[in-house]
Order: structure tokens, then C-alpha cells, then sequence
């Protein structure tokens, strides 16, 4: 798999990605709904996928897509301590 950063390389240093674990077996899984369209959907399919592979799952909602997540929110999922997956569009 590869990396692609949405930033310009011009314009800051590339930084590495964090590590990936190997499954996500016993890990705590937050899913992101941004509030865009069909992202509930696809988010109740990672969802079904990640328990059977043993994860468990939080789900967390951001008030509007068009906005920056709540500082709130943002500790919300930090403290978990876990994995996160983001349904970015429709």
C-alpha cells in the first residue's frame, strides 16, 4: 500500500505514516461519520466486518462535514486509543 499525503510537498516537510497494526483483533475501532451522505452506510458495513475480525467499535458523528471536528470530539477519539475509520463522501 502506499501513502499519498493531500498536502503539498513544496509546502511542508513529508512526515512518515503511523504504523498499521497487523489485525484488528482486540483493538477499539472509532467510526467516523462525518455527516455526509451514505456515510452511516458504509460505516454499518466496516462495521459488521471489524467485529467479525474481532474488533470492537465506537461510532462518533462530527456536527457538520463543513467544518473542523469539535476539540471535544477530537479527545473523544484520541482517548480511545484505538484505531479510527472515516467516512469522508457520498
Amino acid at each position: 500500500m502506499r501513502y499519498v499525503s493531500p498536502y503539498d510537498p513544496a509546502a511542508r516537510t513529508p512526515v512518515a505514516a503511523a504504523p498499521r497494526p497487523e489485525s484488528p483483533a482486540g483493538r477499539t475501532v472509532a467510526l467516523l461519520d462525518i455527516s455526509k451522505n451514505r456515510g452511516a452506510e458504509f460505516l454499518d458495513r466496516m462495521e459488521t466486518l471489524l467485529r467479525a475480525e474481532g474488533a470492537s467499535t465506537a461510532r462518533v458523528t462530527k456536527e457538520i462535514f463543513s467544518k473542523p471536528a469539535a476539540l471535544g470530539l477530537i479527545d473523544e477519539i484520541a482517548s480511545g486509543g484505538g484505531l479510527v475509520v472515516e467516512a469522508l463522501a457520498d
